[in-house]
């Protein structure tokens, strides 16, 4: 079964968003029975920032998780470059908050720690139409397999809703769906598996004869859901590459496919 929806349905009426999106700088994540103090402790010393406005100062509590943010900027994708434009441009806020040190713990081997050394720029937890327990960044795996990507066009300004109501229509129909927020595109994924998924197959190219090393699908599960889904949709429809057959010189037009992704953040878990 394949789930393709057209724009218009995914948009179920009035859109949540106009054309502008607002992002924030995430300090830092917290987990465990400490973070409300915790986050407090960190928002606080935020606001005494030189340089940093004390009421962009954020606390958002979700599925367990607190994240402390700073700032609200404006996002828009340039539709000459296709770029992503923020207003205020939070660059400088960004390299402030990262380069912030506070002193260490008793005991710590250094004087001093950076806990906003990992901020990043991300959508504001407020600007979601879907529970934030369905971003990919909370899957429990290395990798997800993508089936859907938006991106705004001169006619279309709303991908992260309709991202997000994409992966609503796949939870609706029983797939473990998430949606993962970036800068000028958003996606769906399914599924999440261990690191053993993908293989590393080495072979050699029968025109060239070179050697070629490329990752192969071998979890059985993964591969039932690339059977299940097996285009990558672009704003809601399949999307076809036009190439040469090497060997016939006719032109091929085949759609494209689903594919693996690594689970943002689980880079570190493929290091050898």
């Amino acid at each position: 079964m394949v789930l393709c929806v057209g724009l218009t349905l995914l948009a179920g009426g009035a859109p949540l968003y106009a054309k502008d999106e607002y992002w924030g700088i995430r300090c830092v994540s917290l987990r465990g029975e400490n973070r409300f103090k915790l986050a407090r402790f960190y928002a606080e010393a935020l606001k005494k920032v030189e340089g940093l406005k004390p009421k962009l100062v954020r606390i958002y509590d979700e599925h367990g998780e607190t994240r402390v943010y700073y700032g609200r900027y404006r996002m828009r994708i340039d539709r000459k470059t296709g770029k992503p434009k923020f207003k205020p441009d939070p660059g400088k806020d960004l390299a402030l908050i990262r380069q912030l040190s506070m002193p260490a713990p008793p005991g710590s081997q250094t004087p001093y720690v950076w806990p906003f050394a990992l901020a990043t720029l991300e959508a504001l937890p407020g600007e979601r139409s879907v529970p934030a327990a369905w971003e990919l960044t909370n899957a429990k795996g290395v990798y997800s397999l993508q089936v859907a990507v938006f991106y705004d066009t001169p006619g279309f300004s709303e991908r992260r809703y309709a991202a997000e109501q994409y992966c609503k229509l796949l939870r609706d129909n029983g797939e473990e769906a998430y949606y993962y927020h970036g800068p000028a595109m958003s996606i769906v994924c399914v599924g999440a598996f261990g690191k053993d998924a993908i293989q590393t197959v080495k072979q050699r190219d029968p025109l060239t004869g070179r050697v070629q090393f490329k990752q192969k699908i071998v979890d059985p599960k993964m591969l039932a859901l690339q059977r299940k889904y097996p285009y990558n949709l672009e704003n809601g429809r399949k999307v076809y590459t036009v190439s040469r057959d090497p060997r016939t010189g006719r032109k091929r037009r085949e759609p494209n496919p689903s594919f693996p992704v690594i689970i943002p953040g689980r880079e570190s878990e493929l290091e050898p």
